[in-house]
């Protein structure tokens, strides 16, 4: 049991008494009719689910060591209380002593943002793999079947790992195997001036002429680079420039869930771990783009690891913009930067 100090007087010094902290803690959340276990990351739980398109009512089983449990005043009884998860629930679990602790539920749904444009979704915890095994398919779980894969061996150079130390499934891309994964003949990847995309990602380091993160629609069409030697993030029209959005170099060997957000031919936001790191303008017209419904991640020359990866075929609204980050942040226990 956690011991935390108590003082008669206020003082730092004087009257001080251990007192036993009180159990109120959510220790499991679950959705049984989805099918699906909470992510509980200190007082955040997310709920996520791949197959939905639209989010309503759900009855949840949790497991507190609190005396109550409370959603708007109304008291909760595991597997029988409903809520609607359309926004925010603010959970109160209450100590014997009558202390209390709050935690936010929040269910996001990826299919369900950007009015159902979700065409790429890679998670490496997907991947049934060995520790060091070769990735010959890394399937797309968006919906839309967009799997990508690499030749066959022994040309397969994109492997899958663990991470022992970040406790992260990941991809590894390194440029020493020219590591990389694409699709010919996709579905659902229209040209779109519009776009949002997001990474889960450990920086290793840069290589002269700048490092590809992904491609759509190969030339003149949508491409996320990270430039040498300062790794900055840039959005680019493949063939043609890159705009670099914040400037920041991206901190490398630690792990970073970061996305942009491109409006039509008119700016491009920059996001770490949900901060807003800059916003400037962009005006690149994808509409012309060559070899349309291909994709590329990395192009031999990524030196990263990758646990997650998704793509909009729009621009997503802040509130979409932050719920994506609720879901990342607290899946990979990430703090804002």
């Amino acid at each position: 049991m956690l011991l935390k100090w108590a003082t008669s007087d206020g003082s730092p010094t004087c009257g001080k008494i251990y007192v036993p902290s009180v159990a109120k803690e959510i220790l499991e959340y679950s959705i049984p009719s989805l099918g699906v276990k909470g992510i509980i990351t200190e007082n955040k739980i997310v709920i996520t689910s791949e197959t939905i398109v639209s989010i309503s009512s759900y009855i949840a089983n949790f497991k507190t060591n609190g005396a109550s449990v409370t959603v708007d005043g109304k008291e909760q009884i595991s597997g029988v209380t409903s809520n609607s998860y359309s926004t925010p629930l603010k959970y109160i679990v209450t100590g014997v002593d009558g202390s209390t602790n709050e935690y936010t539920v929040q269910m996001v749904a990826p299919r369900v943002l950007g009015s159902g444009s979700l065409r790429l979704w890679f998670k490496a915890d997907q991947l049934t793999l060995n520790d060091g095994d070769p990735i010959a398919t890394w399937s797309d779980v968006s919906g839309y079947g967009n799997h990508i894969v690499q030749a066959p061996a022994p040309t397969i150079h994109t492997l899958y790992r663990k991470g022992p130390a970040d406790g992260y499934q990941v991809a590894e891309f390194r440029s020493v195997n020219v590591s990389k994964m694409n699709l010919s003949g996709g579905v659902g990847l229209y040209v779109n001036n519009s776009g949002s995309v997001f990474f889960v990602m450990k920086l290793i380091n840069t290589i002269t002429g700048g490092i590809t993160l992904i491609n759509i629609h190969g030339g003149q069409g949508r491409e996320i680079s990270i430039d040498h030697p300062n790794s900055a993030y840039l959005v680019c029209r493949n063939g043609a420039s890159c705009s670099t959005i914040s400037a920041l170099p991206i901190p490398k060997n630690e792990f970073l869930a970061i996305g942009s957000v491109q409006v039509l031919m008119t700016s491009g936001r920059e996001y770490w771990n949900g901060n807003l790191k800059s916003q400037v303008p962009i005006s690149y017209d994808y509409s012309g783009g060559a070899s349309p419904n291909t994709i590329y991640l990395g192009n031999g020359n990524l030196d990263a690891d990758i646990a997650e990866v998704l793509y909009f075929n729009t621009d997503l609204s802040e509130a979409d913009v932050e719920k994506v980050f609720f879901y990342l942040n607290t899946k990979y226990k990430l703090s804002p930067k």
